[in-house]
């Protein structure tokens, strides 16, 4: 029985070939979406382990990141003020902003200013270096860069990195990490970074508590002392980063039910019109003792082969799109294709052809071979 499907489905090369370039559309736009979404979620992941431990803190309305200019003022005499609040361990100055590529979508790198004395509290203390050496305090004109960074553009020790005009000598590598922030970054001195944006001020501030679990307390103690001030912890950030994934996945799930409607259609448009055209094969096969269940049988799995080989090929080409997107953005859209979203393509294109499959197969099994035969 499957053999003969099989032979059914390769009758009407043209028909089934439009059936199935349609499920292969829905599959791979419902596989690239999820496989952003899965980027995302990782990437979010990784950020809320950077920002365990610590309260972030720049001015209220402050994106913290800035394109060649201050866009977050403190000042010293708010750094001080923090320091001297119950239950501060440590507070560390940054600067930062964006450097784009200058073509496309060319990876973004964020460059960091700080002490490079404190510099594990942007990296962190399992990551060391693939290759070089780190910054140290009193250093001029150096750079240690993420190794995404170093790897999208070639860069190894030695090399010149110019920023806002000003060219930095690469004398070191950052190991791969898993984290976009890292991986994607760039560290310079704080001197060289304030001389960089001319400006004193700092973007953010990195809050390191006495006892990890008063991060929520602390947070609190210093907007009350500073209301010109937003501090933020990984609780604030999670709920950021699940609105933002459930977002996503819901326009997902949307487009889900948009390829549902299409590639379900075309499955039944393909099924219906090949029972009206095997009347009569149908009516023999009957004549001949094949049961009704046989018939259903056979016209629904003829539906199966057509949406599992959509399913397939839809897979594939929805991770060809995760691949180029990366690709073409050089990693600043994540994006991973899970085993898990793969079956879920393919069991989503299995249930596309049952449920267009189901009617034709049962009008099918209801066909009379007599009055089949006699029609013919």
């Amino acid at each position: 029985m499957i053999d003969l499907a099989f032979k059914n489905v390769k009758r009407e090369k043209s028909r089934t070939f439009l059936t199935v370039l349609g499920i292969v559309i829905g599959i791979g736009v419902i596989v690239a979406l999820g496989s952003f979404a899965e980027g995302i979620n990782v990437f979010f992941q990784s950020t809320l382990e950077f920002s365990a431990g610590k309260v972030t803190v720049q001015q209220r309305g402050a994106g913290g990141f800035q394109t060649g200019f201050s866009g977050s003022d403190i000042t010293d005499e708010q750094v001080e003020a923090i320091k001297m609040l119950d239950g501060v361990k440590e507070v560390v100055p940054v600067n930062m902003y964006i450097e784009a590529g200058g073509i496309g979508f060319d990876i973004q790198m964020i460059v960091v200013g700080l002490d490079p004395s404190n510099s594990n509290v942007f990296v962190g203390d399992d990551i060391g270096l693939y290759s070089g050496r780190e910054l140290e305090p009193g250093d001029s004109g150096y750079i240690v860069v993420g190794k995404d960074f170093a790897d999208s553009r070639g860069l190894v020790i030695g090399d010149t990195v110019t920023l806002k005009d000003t060219g930095f000598e690469v004398i070191g590598i950052i190991e791969k990490s898993n984290n976009a922030n890292v991986d994607s970054s760039a560290m310079i001195t704080m001197s060289d970074m304030q001389d960089l944006l001319d400006t004193e001020s700092y973007s953010l501030l990195y809050v390191i508590p006495e006892d990890i679990r008063d991060v929520e307390t602390i947070a609190d103690r210093i907007e009350d002392e500073d209301d010109s001030l937003s501090a933020t912890t990984n609780k604030d950030f999670a709920r950021t980063a699940t609105d933002v994934v459930n977002r996503i996945r819901m326009f997902m799930f949307a487009m889900g039910g948009i390829a549902a409607v299409i590639g379900g259609l075309g499955v039944l448009n393909t099924m219906v019109m090949s029972v009206l055209e095997r009347r009569k094969e149908i009516g023999v096969m009957k004549a001949i003792g094949a049961t009704n269940y046989n018939v259903l049988f056979q016209i629904l799995s003829e539906s199966l082969i057509i949406s599992l080989l959509g399913g397939v090929i839809g897979v594939l080409v929805g991770q060809i799109g995760a691949f180029v997107l990366v690709v073409v953005t050089e990693g600043a859209i994540p994006a991973t294709v899970t085993p898990g979203l793969a079956a879920t393509g393919i069991l989503f294109a299995m249930a596309l052809g049952a449920i267009g499959g189901i009617y034709p197969a049962w009008q099918a099994a209801r066909v009379d071979p007599v009055q089949a035969l006699r029609y013919e």
